[in-house]
């Protein structure tokens, strides 16, 4: 699985397919304002090749689509998708944590005053 984020506005989106990542590149551009003659020149590929990108072509050169993704305001990110699975014992103990934080601790009044009597 990949990710994508937006360098200047923090946006992620999930990209699971090359026709992912070109619909990314395409939004971003059309974003920006740039025509994919801008693009093209900016990443240093033709615009055909930079039309094949967008419309998912499965065979592009990878160092290439890295290029196009800079130029255009784009990272990549990797994530192992079996570790950003939430562990759900982890978010059990957070939660046992947390209503442990909130009971009182020590002696209450009523304890003492039981004590008494």
């Amino acid at each position: 699985m990949w990710a994508y984020d937006n360098i200047k506005g923090g946006e992620e989106m999930r990209v699971h397919t090359v026709r992912d990542l070109g619909s990314a590149v395409r939004e971003a551009r059309a974003k920006r304002g740039l025509t994919q003659v801008d693009l093209a020149r900016r990443a240093g590929v033709s615009r055909e090749w930079l039309v094949r990108l967008e419309q998912g072509h499965p065979r592009l050169e990878a160092q290439l689509v890295l290029d196009t993704l800079e130029a255009v305001g784009l990272s990549v990110t990797t994530a192992d998708s079996e570790l950003s699975q939430p562990d759900e014992t982890e978010a059990a103990w957070d939660e046992v944590f947390a209503t442990l934080a909130n009971e009182p601790t020590g002696p209450t009044n009523r304890d003492e005053s039981s004590d008494d009597g």
